[in-house]
């Protein structure tokens, strides 16, 4: 679990930081509800072959499906990150600081350079090299702040990519963002 959480705060570092950083940046969250379905590749054999992202923008929320053990919810407002085990039922808050969270929460160290334009899955995006504190990589996002390709090091050299492979821009139902009903919380202690 620890190995596919860190490959995945490299990429999730790079493009979903909750201060806008000085200068001029493009959007690098979606304005509307998504689900972006991922190819994901990375140097470690954890990484899942695929995975999906969806995001509630009314919320500020994300969920991050295709883990092993289960899934990720992120409230960016509350600045809290969760880990949801359908089996045991149990809920982890993760805690704040030194790794996944802060890929989600900080992000006024990010730095844009733009690099020029692609085209994934028919959709016109904008290429960026991105520089944050603790890791680097490229992006390509569409000028409504979706990522159809992303890939990334961080500062202990474990490489990771995604590229979408579908993307649906439709609503998203609020329960999918919260914890479900009957599962066990625990905090893990900074």
């Amino acid at each position: 679990m620890k190995a596919f959480l860190a490959i995945l705060a490299i990429v999730c570092t790079i493009v979903a930081a909750h201060a806008a950083p000085p200068g001029p940046a493009p959007r690098y969250l979606p304005n509307r509800d998504a689900a972006i379905t991922y190819r994901s590749s990375g140097s470690d054999p954890t990484v899942p072959p695929s995975l999906t992202i969806r995001y509630f923008a009314a919320g500020d929320r994300l969920r991050i499906e295709g883990g092993p053990l289960g899934y990720l919810l992120v409230d960016r407002a509350m600045e809290r990150i969760e880990l949801v085990m359908p089996q045991p039922r149990l809920v982890v808050e993760l805690p704040q600081g030194g790794g996944i969270t802060d890929g989600f929460i900080l992000g006024d160290q990010l730095h844009f350079q733009r690099t020029g334009t692609d085209t994934v899955l028919g959709r016109a995006c904008t290429t960026y090299d991105v520089t944050a504190e603790r890791a680097r990589g490229r992006v390509c996002l569409t000028t409504d702040g979706l990522l159809l390709r992303g890939e990334g090091q961080g500062r202990d050299g474990r490489k990771a990519s995604i590229e979408a492979t579908s993307v649906t821009l439709t609503t998203q139902a609020t329960g999918l963002f919260s914890p479900p009903d009957g599962y066990r919380m625990m905090a893990i202690p900074k």
